[in-house]
């Protein structure tokens, strides 16, 4: 069997010619010829250097802002993926309580996620598919959320049971900052898979 030799030479990475190892200047697991060669090259490459180090300061930061959010920022921005989620899977349908389908070319744009029993009176229901339907915003801002007709269109939606089971569900749900992240993370992922074509 024989054995592997080992080289004795690297190139230069500025200028390529080979350097014997002990000559060389090895900087960042990158070997040189010399000073020159390792100014030249620093100089050259100098703009990818200060990219790499701001994307590695702009991660860095990224986490840090990460850990310091509250539950209420994450409670927003799990509820912002889950509306979005919601608007998307509806975009054929009509508002949920009127029925109509509005111009969606409007500031803002016109439909909202209109909750049927409110986050604020059922903060347990707040991620819950059955009790979020796509709603125009004049009957969820500035109709209260039209909950009669609401009602109507659910059943005819739903099913008579399902919005009976809705109404009875009960019990404080405090979600945990780890559950709202999951959340946001599936709302995300679930609307990419609708935006496919």
């Amino acid at each position: 069997m024989g054995s592997r030799v080992k080289s004795t030479n690297r190139r230069c990475s500025n200028c390529r010619k080979k350097v014997a190892t002990e000559d060389a200047i090895v900087s960042h697991l990158k070997a040189f010829c010399g000073y020159t060669c390792l100014k030249e090259f620093t100089s050259k490459n100098a703009d990818k250097i200060k990219q790499s180090v701001r994307k590695q300061k702009r991660q860095e930061d990224q986490v840090k802002k990460e850990r310091l959010k509250t539950r209420g920022q994450w409670t927003k921005e799990a509820q912002a993926a889950f509306n979005a989620y919601v608007r998307e899977r509806d975009r054929n349908d009509g508002c949920i309580s009127c029925g109509r389908y509005v111009d969606n070319s409007g500031v803002g744009g016109n439909w909202d996620c209109g909750h049927y029993r409110s986050t604020g009176s059922a903060p347990h229901l707040r991620f819950h598919l059955w009790n979020a339907h796509k709603q125009c915003v004049k009957c969820n801002r500035y109709l209260s959320g039209n909950v009669a007709d609401y009602r109507v269109q659910l059943i005819w939606k739903l099913g008579h049971e399902r919005v009976e089971a809705l109404e009875k569900m009960t019990g404080p749900k405090n979600y945990s900052i780890d559950d709202l992240k999951r959340i946001k993370k599936i709302f995300t992922q679930k609307k990419r898979k609708l935006l496919q074509p």
